[in-house]
């Protein structure tokens, strides 16, 4: 009998690994099209997969309720401010409630595209565990890069360059 509850086990472990490397490419989606964008905006301008197009892009999920959020957000104010340009920077708050992310957005300075994905629908297409987790796209679109948990302005150039 317990032969075949380790078996069971061993089983669920395998199925749980193989459902990971479904959902997440088993590389993050690297390669593959940026899914799209939520719809629904939190701070202007409203963009589009379309916009991005040209020059690489960071799309960072984050939630107000999440400390490695707030760790991270003023890098991530810190690079935008320094792009010039040079790349996009567009944020989704990710499962939370508006009046949080707008809070958010104040405390922290954000002055990029942020928009809201409520229900996580969004999010969970880069089959993600963990917040914040930042997309990187080259500049046809396409996932260049999966960086998960707090990153650093050094951090955001670095996959940002190599995107390039």
């Amino acid at each position: 009998m317990r032969r075949w509850l380790y078996l069971a086990a061993g089983l669920g472990v395998v199925a749980l690994i193989v459902i990971e490397i479904a959902t997440a490419g088993g590389n993050g989606g690297v390669g593959k099209p940026a899914y799209p964008l939520p719809t629904k905006v939190l701070q202007g301008p409203k963009v589009t997969l379309a916009d991005l197009k040209g020059k690489p892009a960071l799309i960072n999920f984050w939630a107000s309720w999440c400390p490695p959020c707030r760790e991270e957000a003023p890098e991530v104010a810190r690079l935008s401010r320094s792009l010039h340009g040079r790349a996009a920077v567009v944020g989704i708050d990710y499962t939370d409630q508006e009046d949080g992310g707008r809070s958010f957005l104040r405390r922290y300075g954000w002055r990029f595209p942020v928009l809201s994905d409520p229900n996580g629908v969004y999010g969970a297409r880069y089959g993600f565990s963990a917040l914040p987790t930042t997309i990187v796209l080259d500049s046809e679109g396409r996932v260049a890069a999966t960086l998960r948990g707090p990153q650093s302005v050094a951090d955001f150039r670095r996959e940002l360059r190599r995107a390039g």
